[in-house]
This record gives C-alpha cells, structure tokens and sequence, in this order.
C-alpha cells in the first residue's frame, strides 16, 4: 500500500470517528411528528355524465365535491349533514328539480339516476351555498316510434278546408324520421254520427321521413276528432286527434214545421223555425244579428197574413211561435231575413248568404 492510499484510509476513519461521537451526543435532543392536510371549504362539484341516453331511460349521474385546490373533500357527508344539494336537469325550455342530501356522499361522492323524457340537449347542474356547477351537454335521442301525433285546428268552419300536420314520435311525443311502412293506404275519418270527412283516403307515401302536411273538409258541423287508421304489422292501427270544434258555414235558409199537420181554426199552433247553413248544420247564435224574420202565411188567394220579430227570439238557432188561424183552408208558410245591414255584420256574428236577402224560402209546412 503506498502512502497517499494509507492517508485517504486515515482520513476516513477519523471522520467516521467523529461522526460517531456527534451522534452519541445528540441522541437524547432528537425528536419528529407528524401533520394532516385537510381539504378546504367547498368551491365547485365535478359532475359526471354520459354524452348521449334514449328519452325515458335512466343513466347514472355522479357529483364529486371539492376544495379551492381540487381536493375532494372526503368528510362532505359529515360536515354538511341535514342540508341538500339542489340539482337542475334540462334546458332553457324545460327544467326538472331534486334534491340530494348531503349525507348521500361517501368520501365526497354520489351516485344518483335520472332520466328526461323530451329529446334534445340537456345539463345537469348543482347547487348549494352559492356554488354552482353545470355538466357537459347530454344530447337525449327520442326513443323508438310509438304514436302517430295528429295537430289540427281548435276551430273550423263547416265546408271550409282545415289544415292538419301529423308527426311520427316516440312514447314521450318526441319526433322519430321513421315508422313502420304501412300497408296500403291510410283511412281517414271523424267520430260522431253522419260525419265525413274528404279526403278519405290518404296515400301513405305522403307521409315522408316521418311527417305529412294534409287539408280536410266536413260538411257537418259539432264536435268531433279526426282519426288515421293505418294498417302495418299484419294489425290496424288507429291514432285520434285531440277535439276539432266544426262551426256551421254561413247561414242560407230557414227550416219550417209545425207541430201539428192538421188544426181545428182557432186553435193555437206552433210554428218550429231552424237557422241553417247550406250543409243542414243549425247556426246556434244567429240571435247575435240585428235584424227581423218575417213570417207569412199564404193560401191560394195569396198573403193571409204576416209578422215580423227578431232575431233574439231564436234560442240556439231555434225559433217558436204561436199562433192561431180562424180561416179554414191550407195554408204555406213562408220566412225570410229582414232589415239586415250586410256591411255593418261584424266579425264575431255568423256569416249571412246573401243572395237571401230578396228571397222567400218555402220549406214545407
């Protein structure tokens, strides 16, 4: 062994020497402990979400809590035991509450279902204290076809075309691009007696990527609800409308009878008068026109004898009179609108025909 490597050995020894009486010395003055973070007050909920679900079908919402710093804070349940987390879900148009207790959470999470039934895009958000938080966007897909959706009008006029929309849609109303091809035709009709409709028949290619546009016409005023009978399956199908309100169409003529063919002379009678528009409907408020009726009995001589009263007598488009006769003979009884302002009728009273005006109308007696 040569002399530098006899000094380098000596000088390792005599510092391993001395760092052994430091440490000797020092044994009794060391100590150490220990410390533990927790997460800070709330500052936000990291919500999870799937990005699309079916309409009506359930999927699995998570909210997780955290601090300033993004810890989660693991004692939320603890801390904020007795109070609610309030959660949003929906759009601008449509919005559903609920409320999580916070004692839901386990180590600063929870798990809860949802569903939303209108197709469309959709969020979640949570709040509570003041924090809010809004998920990414979740896009709703309508579900499978179920119904055949039929929009009509409230209102419409009898003779006059109404306009009808239908929609294929799922089981929420939700449009759908397609439903099962029909076989044959489509059969259109409205309930109630002695109800048609034009046209009846439909082609049901007229119905394309789920929706048609289609014009009706009824003759027959009342209430009634449009019906689409569609054959596919190997079964019938059939989709109604919601209620059509028919108003008659102008009025055109007076209905007359009497209630009794025969009559001794001098004996009351009474003298049945029906409003009527050109399809036989009863115009209900012709008591709203200003105006007069006059009445005339005619017997082969001519004019026996005549009245006039008004329009307000008429009760739901029905009219009675009374009246006697002393002559002995038969006798035709005659009616038609008087003193009628056609160009003062304003918009909320029945339409009038007006070729009536000079005209007597002999219905039967």
């Amino acid at each position: 062994m040569n002399l530098n490597v006899r000094k380098a050995v000596t000088y390792r020894i005599i510092l391993l020497l001395i760092s052994i009486l430091i440490l000797s010395a020092s044994t009794g003055a060391y100590a150490f402990t220990t410390i533990t973070i927790l997460p800070g007050k709330l500052n936000n909920f990291r919500i999870h979400v799937p990005t699309m679900v079916s309409a009506g079908s359930k999927f699995t919402v998570k909210l997780v809590a955290l601090d300033d710093y993004g810890n989660v804070i693991t004692d939320f349940a603890n801390k904020y035991e007795g109070l609610n987390i309030r959660v949003n879900i929906g759009n601008n148009n449509s919005t559903e509450e609920l409320d999580i207790p916070a004692s839901e959470f386990k180590n600063g999470a929870v798990h809860f279902d949802l569903s939303y039934k209108k197709a469309g895009n959709i969020t979640v958000s949570a709040l509570f204290e003041g924090v809010k938080n809004i998920s990414p966007i979740i896009y709703v897909a309508a579900g499978p076809f179920h119904n055949l959706k039929i929009v009509t009008p409230r209102k419409a006029s009898a003779g006059e075309p109404f306009n009808v929309k239908v929609y294929a849609v799922d089981q929420y109303g939700n449009p759908v691009r397609f439903m099962p091809k029909p076989n044959g035709d489509i059969k259109v009709y409205l309930t109630g007696d002695n109800f048609k409709v034009r046209p009846r028949i439909i082609p049901a290619n007229y119905i394309k990527n789920g929706s048609g546009k289609f014009s009706f016409i009824s003759d027959r005023a009342g209430s009634s609800r449009l019906n689409f009978e569609v054959d596919y399956d190997g079964s019938s199908h059939v989709f109604i409308s919601k209620n059509i309100d028919i108003y008659p169409s102008y009025f055109n003529k007076f209905l007359i009878s009497t209630n009794i063919a025969k009559v001794p002379a001098g004996k009351p009678f009474i003298i049945k008068i029906v409003s009527v528009d050109k399809y036989g409907n009863v115009v209900n408020d012709i008591n709203k026109i200003k105006g007069k009726v006059k009445l005339v009995l005619i017997s082969k001589s001519g004019i026996e004898r005549s009245s006039l009263f008004s329009f307000k007598s008429f009760d739901k488009g029905i009219a009675l009179v009374k009246t006697v006769f002393n002559r002995v003979g038969t006798f035709s009884i005659y009616a038609k609108p008087e003193g009628i302002n056609f160009k003062k009728l304003k918009m909320r009273l029945p339409k009038v025909n007006q070729k009536i005006r000079a005209k007597s109308l002999l219905l039967y007696k």
